[in-house]
């Protein structure tokens, strides 16, 4: 039996986004209505950018997400944030979180915020 987590209590918004945001990133959020890539080591993640046009974004803020992550992921429960590089990551200090599933493959996890 295959599972999916697909439209799980998700939760969407619409924000400016600044440039370099594109589909599929994380975004944290970087001023009034305003999202950015996270691309700094400790970013907390608000969401995955959505249908990102003309500088508007749909920001997924809940809900199950397919992110890039850091190699080694694991699944389960933890405080999660941005690598330098822009990929999920496990620590600390973050956004409570879980992993459900990991593709070593691509370098992907889904995660439920």
């Amino acid at each position: 039996m295959k599972v999916s987590f697909d439209g799980m209590g998700e939760k969407m918004f619409t924000f400016e986004a600044q440039t370099g945001v594109e589909d599929g990133m994380m975004v944290k959020l970087a001023a009034a209505g305003t999202v950015a890539a996270c691309s700094a080591a400790g970013d907390v993640p608000l969401g995955m950018a959505r249908q990102v046009r003309s500088g508007i974004c749909g920001v997924q803020t809940e809900g199950y997400m397919k992110l890039p992550c850091a190699a080694g992921m694991a699944v389960g429960f933890g405080l999660f944030s941005s690598g330098a590089d822009g990929k999920l990551m496990k620590g600390e200090s973050g956004r409570p979180g879980f992993v459900v599933d990991v593709d070593a493959v691509t370098g992907a996890c889904g995660v439920i915020f």
